[in-house]
């Protein structure tokens, strides 16, 4: 067996080539301390609705202007802040999702940074020994991780959950659906289906930690009388049969793993009434797992995150949904990162 030869770099090529793009790469951590830095001073609040000289905005945030007007000018550089004459005010996204109060506010996903941070830096031992760094994937360490952080994540899935609620036909009685959230959260995609159907009766089975969580977002809503709250282990806790009109599995298998995924799936089959619907969202890679980028970032985060999970493509998903003998597997696009897996149990709903 012969082995390929090493490509070399002509003359040509070398003259073309710089290290630029790796000189970016070595250096993007410093793109999420800026932002870090940002929110943990909180300046996108105090510039929210206002124009400040970085005098001003020191003195409101407590800093001192001058090392304030330089971390300023790099706000300009990354398109988060605008400078007129001395004056800065806030750029478009960074007023829609960095003011704190907003209810686009993702300052608390950004802070959540400091703690994936460490994972990712032992990434090198990870790979050489085949050990993560910690396993997300079990319910102690989950609950720990989550509970503090899935009211953040509410601004950036709801408006992903508004436009499935939207598309999905649910076929079921106007006076009567039946909804399974499993690993609620912080209820984001269940909130969006009980909003859109006035009929609809949550059940949201999460860890006890994040429940109590889940619980008060879902409270602030106005929708804690369509939801009982399960506080439990959802891969464990005893699913009623032919109950549910729909159930929804939300960004779960991918830190489960395969085996606990493909269970799961045989016990919400078995958990849902004839013609019952199943949503699974998660981030998909292509089949032959060439991108998108963000989607193999995403599995060697679960690869120093969890012991068993990773990205999964659809047609792994699709082979696991026929083999619980889900029928019409299919994608749904509602303008999310990865589009919805949409799967029906055979049968006509009641």
């Amino acid at each position: 067996m012969t082995s390929s030869p090493t490509r070399t770099v002509s003359d040509a090529d070398r003259a073309q080539l710089t290290p630029v793009s790796l000189l970016d790469m070595n250096y993007a951590f410093a793109r999420t301390a800026v932002l870090l830095a940002g929110v943990r001073l909180r300046l996108f609040t105090h510039l929210a609705g206002k124009a400040l000289t970085a005098h001003e905005l020191a003195m409101a945030a407590g800093t001192r202007p001058g090392p304030t007007e330089r971390f300023l000018n790099v706000l300009v550089a990354l398109g988060l802040v605008e400078r007129s004459g001395e004056t800065y005010r806030l750029a478009a996204m960074a007023d829609l999702f960095l003011v704190e109060g907003k209810p686009t506010y993702l300052g608390g996903d950004t802070l959540a940074m400091v703690d994936y941070l460490p994972a990712w830096l032992e990434l090198h031992h990870t790979i050489a020994v085949g050990e993560p760094y910690r396993d997300l994937g079990t319910p102690a360490t989950a609950a720990a991780f989550f509970a503090p952080r899935v009211r953040d994540l509410f601004p950036l899935v709801y408006p992903i959950a508004v436009r499935m609620a939207l598309a999905l036909n649910i076929t079921a009685s106007t006076t009567d659906l039946q909804v399974l959230d499993v690993g609620a959260g912080s209820g984001a995609w269940s909130a969006a289906i009980a909003q859109r159907y006035l009929c609809a009766q949550i059940t949201a089975i999460d860890l006890p930690e994040v429940v109590a969580e889940g619980r008060r977002q879902i409270e602030e809503l106005g929708l804690a009388d369509r939801y009982v709250w399960a506080a439990a282990d959802a891969l464990t806790e005893p699913l009623p049969p032919n109950t549910y009109h729909l159930a929804l599995v939300a960004h779960l298998c991918r830190f489960i793993g395969e085996r606990r995924s493909r269970e799961l799936f045989r016990r919400l089959y078995s958990s849902l009434r004839p013609g019952g619907t199943l949503v699974v969202a998660d981030v998909l890679p292509l089949d032959d797992r060439s991108g998108p980028l963000f989607t193999l970032m995403l599995d060697l985060s679960m690869l120093v995150n969890t012991a068993e999970g990773r990205t999964f493509t659809f047609q792994e998903f699709a082979t696991w949904l026929n083999e619980a003998a889900f029928q019409e597997v299919h994608q749904l696009d509602v303008a999310a990162p990865s589009p919805l897996i949409v799967a029906r149990k055979g049968g006509t709903c009641s």
